[in-house]
């Protein structure tokens, strides 16, 4: 039976964003699309495969003005690539094991210049992707 206590707290997750540690980041999500096209085999539709994409998320609350350098590169041409970890280490997972992705080649979309709300704390969001050929498993939780 698997205990409560066992399921995984985001509370223990860190991130490095080009070697600096995000301490007010709220969430990471990084995922990977299978693109495909459809085959008809016969009387069935089956898929094949085409194309990987990476597609990454970020959400932090605002404490510094962290994308000046980033707008920097944009606006001059310079299409600069980041390298992202991500890592989670609860204390109660099994044996006390750790999840770590390293992401490289990771490039940004939507970078926030300035958000403001009366009475609110203020969260920014990054969105980006990258090749899902340069993601490693660091490290995995196993049974």
């Amino acid at each position: 039976m698997l205990r409560g206590n066992k399921h995984a707290s985001g509370t223990w997750g860190e991130l490095w964003i080009d070697g600096i540690a995000i301490l007010e980041f709220k969430k990471v999500e990084a995922k990977v699309s299978a693109n495909r096209e459809d085959i008809q085999v016969g009387i069935d539709m089956d898929s094949k495969l085409t194309s990987l994409k990476g597609e990454i998320n970020v959400t932090v609350n605002k404490v510094y003005s962290s994308y000046n350098e980033v707008m920097k590169n944009y606006t001059s041409g310079k299409d600069v690539r980041s390298q992202v970890i991500a890592k989670l280490k609860d204390p109660d997972s099994p044996n006390a094991q750790m999840e770590r992705w390293s992401l490289d080649n990771v490039w940004w979309n939507d970078i926030p210049l300035f958000i403001a709300e009366k009475g609110a704390l203020i969260e920014e969001e990054l969105t980006g992707g990258f090749t899902p050929s340069d993601a490693v498993n660091l490290d995995a939780i196993k049974r």
